[in-house]
This record gives C-alpha cells, sequence and structure tokens, in this order.
C-alpha cells in the first residue's frame, strides 16, 4: 500500500503544508510536531480529492480518518465516514497518509 494516487486509488491526498504556504493567515495547520506524534485511536482530518464513478468529475471533501500505526514515517488509518458523492471510497476504507496532509488533530 503506498501514497494514494489516482491511478492506483481513484483518489488522492491534498498537502495541507502546501495549501499553508499559500495562504498562513487563512490556513491553520497543526505543528508538525503533532503531526509526526499521532497515536492510534487519533481522528485527523485530511483533504480528499476524489473521481466520481459515472463522470470525470473531481469531487473534494474533507473528512475524518482514524489512525490505526504508523509504518516508517507514514499512518495507516481508516475513514470514519462516506462520502457525499458517488465515488470508490467508503467508511472503513485504509487510507496512508503523511504528516503534511493532516490538517485537523482530535486527540483520543
Amino acid at each position: 500500500m503506498s501514497i494514494p494516487s489516482f491511478q492506483n486509488d481513484h483518489f488522492e491526498l491534498n498537502d495541507g503544508e502546501a495549501i499553508h504556504q499559500e495562504s498562513p493567515t487563512t490556513f491553520y495547520m497543526p505543528p508538525i510536531e503533532a503531526r509526526k506524534n499521532l497515536k492510534a485511536g487519533d481522528l485527523v482530518k485530511l483533504i480528499f480529492r476524489m473521481k466520481e464513478k459515472s463522470s470525470d468529475e473531481i469531487s473534494v471533501e474533507r473528512m475524518w480518518v482514524i489512525v490505526d500505526r504508523k509504518e516508517g514515517e507514514e499512518y495507516v488509518g481508516k475513514l470514519d465516514n462516506d462520502p457525499v458523492g458517488d465515488v470508490y471510497l467508503k467508511a472503513g476504507d485504509e487510507v496512508r497518509f503523511e504528516p503534511r496532509h493532516v490538517i485537523q488533530i482530535d486527540k483520543k
């Protein structure tokens, strides 16, 4: 399993750090130390860009992921809710992500 891509997974994750650099006063990011030290059970919010099943449209949604484990510098978690659109993701799907993708943290 690798970081999601449109080619392999029909979705990808936005880089929160890049968005924060573009708009540092309006796009808050948790401190890097908090994003690098997540524990199993923590909730993190990620920005998903997802292909719609029935068209070439891209749906963007911020959703919560429950952290399961850390593998090297990456995390693996499970999507905590169903996306709104007709997309390939559903609650419970496994998602691999990096600290740069985390835009909000809710500690367990």
